[in-house]
């Protein structure tokens, strides 16, 4: 058999491997992020070259007789190729860290190797000899056809039980070094659990049991870190559920200071009405009633209207984030409205991103106001027609340059500042569906955020 034909049935069968390394790859870390054309044309070129380079190194271990070093030496080493090259590919594709590719790219190869398994059912301990042409298409039709229907039968598993959902959790705690040294063994340790297996059970053939063992211990560790981040995010959102608390009994509390406050006003301004009731003055009576709705409004009204707007909110972490910010305006005397159209209740980007995006937009805003007597903060939530907007809107009283607003160490407040817009940018450009416009209108500035759902 010719080095040309092993290396063109090794480039199908490396792109058969590639489309199901994509289909994992999508089911466990969702969609591509949509950075622009040229990153769409890097991916493709990062998939032909390590279909061809995989092709070509399994071609020359092939040759050289690698595979049939003893303790199976060269397939342990063509299994760390193949680790490093889905590594780097999922790098390029989502730009994630290294540790984040690793463990997903080890946790490809098991599935892979899951597959093999399933495979193995319809041609046990089969041995072909690729000189014979019988065996050669023998091999070829298990390869190309019942290898793929049992990595299909993978895919299909990995969709109907949504282990993207627990692989999103799991990836957003730090590994620790120890699971990751665990992951960079796993093609050695596989080979010696498996001689183990074998000596023990004095059989010289493979045993499909230590891929899953290997798939059952990688599961757990997924589970582990999946548990602690739901328990830290549960303790997160007691410690937002404190503070929220904290500020609605502090709001109650200053709420019923004005009450209090109208209430010693109302029956002044009630006395001052009866006497001009007395008289017939009708005019008077109804500016009484004007000054009266305007102080109610000014005193009570507002704080009410605030209360009933956060109540709209239903995440925690950016109810959370609020509440801190207008407690902060209200203690600075800064004049903020908020309207939440409609019940926000979920969005597609992450809370904790979206609470530091949403964090730079008010505190930018903030420091504009800051001490002026006319300064204002209208915020603006609407969650309807398969969007969620966010518009935070500020007087403005500096010039900007929009040529180098975002850029690290522009700001209209001097110099060492202007890292906040920048941080902004970049943690948007994880989200392809998330879109940032800055505007100025009738003296205001006026930032949105846009977020496509559906």
């Amino acid at each position: 058999m010719s080095f040309f034909e092993i290396i063109c049935g090794n480039l199908l069968s490396i792109s058969i491997t590639v489309i199901f390394h994509v289909c994992v790859s999508l089911l466990l870390l969702g969609e591509i992020p949509y950075k622009n054309r040229k990153h769409y044309y890097t991916i493709f070129g990062s998939l032909i070259l390590y279909i061809f380079l995989v092709a070509l190194i399994g071609s020359i271990f092939f040759k050289m007789g690698m595979f049939a070093w003893p303790h199976e030496g060269g397939e342990i080493i063509f299994n760390y190729v193949e680790i490093v090259g889905i590594m780097l590919f999922l790098r390029v594709m989502y730009e994630k860290p290294y540790e984040i590719c690793l463990a997903t790219s080890v946790f490809q190869i098991i599935l892979y190797a899951v597959g093999w398994n399933l495979a193995d059912i319809f041609s046990p301990d089969k041995f072909y000899h690729l000189e014979i042409q019988s065996d050669r298409l023998e091999y070829l039709f298990y390869e190309w056809v019942i290898v793929p229907l049992a990595l299909l039968l993978v895919i299909g598993l990995l969709y109907g039980t949504k282990a993207g959902k627990l692989f999103s959790q799991w990836e957003e705690q730090k590994l620790g070094p120890a699971v990751l040294i665990f992951l960079i063994l796993y093609p050695a340790l596989s080979q010696i659990v498996q001689e183990t297996v074998e000596i023990s059970a004095k059989d010289a053939g493979y045993n499909p049991a230590t891929t899953f063992i290997f798939l059952l211990i990688i599961y757990m560790i997924f589970m582990h870190t999946g548990r602690e981040g739901i328990q830290q995010k549960r303790i997160e959102d007691q410690e937002v559920s404190l503070r929220q608390q904290g500020a609605y009994i502090e709001n109650l509390e200053g709420l019923q200071k004005e009450v209090r406050r109208f209430r010693h006003d109302f029956k002044n301004m009630m006395s001052g009405m009866y006497l001009q009731a007395e008289e017939g003055n009708l005019e008077a009576i109804q500016g009484y009633i004007q000054e009266m709705t305007e102080d109610f409004d000014l005193q009570v009204g507002s704080q009410i209207r605030l209360m009933n707007q956060l109540a709209n909110i239903r995440v925690t972490e950016v109810k959370g984030l609020f509440l801190e910010k207008l407690h902060t305006m209200q203690r600075e005397e800064i004049h903020c409205e908020l309207d939440v159209l409609k019940p926000f209740k979920e969005t597609r980007v992450r809370s904790t991103d979206l609470c530091r995006c949403l964090g730079i937009l008010l505190d930018n805003a903030m420091e504009e106001v800051q001490g002026k007597k006319d300064g204002r903060i209208q915020i603006m939530i609407s969650s309807q027609s398969g969007y969620t907007t966010f518009l935070v809107k500020n007087t403005l009283y500096s010039a900007v340059d929009f040529h180098k607003l975002g850029i690290a160490g522009y700001s209209t407040k001097g110099n060492g500042r202007g890292i906040g817009l920048n941080n902004y940018k970049r943690i948007l450009g994880k989200y392809e569906k998330a879109l940032s416009l800055t505007t100025i209108q009738d003296g205001y500035f006026i930032q949105e955020l846009k977020i496509q759902e559906s």
